[in-house]
C-alpha cells in the first residue's frame, strides 16, 4: 500500500516564545530525519523565510488568499446601487475558485497536513491538529485567557478546528481527558504524543554562568514568562516564609514580560524582597542550563496545565522540582516531584523547604523518563499508520473535497 503523504506545516517561531519554541524546533528537526513506517514527509510553508533547517523535502505554497480585484469591487458597488443580487454570488464564486486552486495545489504534494502547534491555516484540507492546553476552560479566568476578547477567540478556535480534524494530538493522558471532557470529541480521534524537554538537555548545549550572578549563589529558580497564571504572587508570598527559615536562599526569576512584570516588581518592593529576588529577564539556553544544574530546585507554581516543559528539563538534568499539584504534572514526574496547592503560600513554602532539605542531604528521588522525544516519535509514527487507513477512504474530487 502506498504511503501517507504528510505535510508538516512550518511556522515562524522566536526563542522568546518560551516553551513553544523549544518544543517546535526540536520536533521539526526530529521529523526531518525520522524514518516513518507508513508516511512520507514534506514540509510546507507560505513563507520563504522559514529556512533555518536543511529540510529533506520542502515546498513553498504558491497560493495566495482571495482578494477582490478593482473590477470586482466596481461590479459589487454597481450591484448595490442597482439592488442586483449577483454581488454575493460573484464573491462566493471567486472564493470557491480560489479555495479549489489551493486544494489542487496541496493535493499534488500531500494527503494531510500536520500542524505542530494549536493552529490551522487551511481548515478545508484534511489535517492533524495539536492541542497544548484548554486553559480558557480548565483553569481560573486569568486576564490572558479571559479578557480583551481572548476568551471569545479561543472558544471560537477550539469550537471549530479540533472538531474538523482527522486526528488530534494531546501531550498527555490528562490532556486527552480534558479534550474529551471540555470539547466532547470522540476519544478514538485523540492520540497521546508525549511532551518532551527542549534541546537544552542535550550534551551539545554547554552550561554558562550568567554574568549577573556569582557561581556560589545558593538559590532556587522559576523560568516563566510574566503571565498572571504563572502565579508569581503566591510564590513571593511563600518566599517571605522561606527566607525566615533559610536566610541565605535567593529566588531567580527568568522569562519575558507579558504585561504582569511591573506588578510583580511592586510586590517584591512592597514585601522587602529586593535583596532576595533576582530578576534576570530572558536568558540563553546555555545560561538556563547552568541554572538547572546549580539550583537547589526548580519551582513551578503555575495554574496552567496539564503539562509543562521546564519540569521535564529539570528532571532530565537532575534538578529537584517543586510544582503545582496538577494531574498532568504528576503524570510527568511521578515520585520525582514535590507537589503543592498553588493557592496556598504556606504549603508552597513548606514543600520548597522540604525539597531544599532533601537536596542538601543528597536524598535522590526516582525519575521515570516517560516523556521524551523518542516516545513522541513512536506515537506519531503509529498515528500516521492508523491515519492512512482513514485518509485513503477518499480521493481528490472538487465536489467532495
Amino acid at each position: 500500500m502506498k504511503k501517507l503523504r504528510v505535510g508538516v506545516w512550518l511556522e515562524n517561531y522566536e526563542a522568546a516564545a518560551g516553551g513553544g519554541f523549544g518544543y517546535y524546533t526540536q520536533l521539526v528537526k526530529k521529523i526531518n530525519t525520522y524514518n516513518f513506517k507508513d508516511a512520507d514527509i514534506v514540509f510546507l510553508s507560505n513563507n520563504n523565510e522559514v529556512d533555518h533547517i536543511n529540510f529533506e523535502r520542502k515546498y513553498n505554497i504558491k497560493w495566495k488568499p482571495y482578494h477582490e480585484t478593482r473590477a470586482i469591487r466596481i461590479i459589487n458597488f454597481a450591484a448595490r446601487k442597482l439592488r442586483i443580487s449577483t454581488r454575493e454570488k460573484l464573491r462566493e464564486k471567486r472564493k470557491k475558485e480560489n479555495e479549489g486552486q489551493l486544494k489542487r495545489e496541496l493535493n499534488q504534494y500531500v494527503d494531510v497536513i500536520y500542524y505542530l502547534s494549536p493552529t490551522c491555516v487551511f481548515p478545508d484540507f484534511p489535517y492533524i491538529y495539536t492541542i497544548w492546553d484548554l486553559g480558557h476552560l480548565s483553569m481560573y479566568a486569568f486576564p490572558e485567557v479571559n479578557m480583551n476578547n481572548v476568551f471569545e477567540k479561543r472558544k471560537y478556535h477550539h469550537d471549530h478546528y479540533p472538531h474538523k480534524a482527522l486526528m488530534i494530538f494531546a501531550e498527555s493522558n490528562k490532556g486527552k481527558q480534558e479534550i474529551i471532557q471540555y470539547l466532547k470529541i470522540n476519544e478514538e480521534r485523540i492520540k497521546v504524543v508525549p511532551l518532551f524537554p527542549s534541546e537544552i538537555v542535550n550534551e551539545d548545549v554547554s552550561p554558562k554562568l550568567p554574568e549577573s550572578i556569582d557561581a556560589d549563589l545558593f538559590f532556587i529558580h522559576y523560568p516563566a514568562q510574566y503571565w498572571a497564571h504563572k502565579n508569581h504572587f503566591n510564590l513571593l508570598m511563600a518566599f517571605t516564609k522561606i527566607i525566615e527559615k533559610i536566610p541565605s536562599i535567593k529566588l531567580i526569576l527568568t522569562g519575558a514580560d507579558k504585561g504582569n512584570k511591573e506588578y510583580i516588581k511592586q510586590l517584591i518592593a512592597e514585601y522587602n524582597l529586593d535583596r532576595y529576588v533576582i530578576d534576570m529577564g530572558f536568558v540563553s539556553n546555555e545560561e538556563l542550563k547552568w541554572l538547572y544544574l546549580n539550583s537547589q530546585g526548580l519551582v513551578m507554581p503555575t495554574f496552567l496545565g496539564p503539562t509543562n516543559m521546564p519540569i521535564l528539563e529539570a528532571a532530565e538534568l537532575g534538578c529537584p522540582v517543586a510544582c503545582s499539584k496538577l494531574e498532568g504534572h504528576i503524570e510527568q514526574l511521578g515520585d520525582y516531584g514535590y507537589y503543592f496547592d498553588p493557592k496556598d503560600p504556606k504549603e508552597i513554602a513548606s514543600t520548597i523547604c522540604a525539597m531544599i532539605d532533601d537536596k542538601t542531604s543528597n536524598i535522590k528521588r526516582n525519575y521515570k523518563n516517560n516523556f521524551n522525544i523518542n516516545r513522541a516519535m513512536v506515537s506519531i509514527d503509529k498515528a500516521f499508520s492508523e491515519l492512512k487507513h482513514i485518509r485513503f477512504c477518499w480521493g481528490f474530487n472538487d465536489e467532495i473535497f
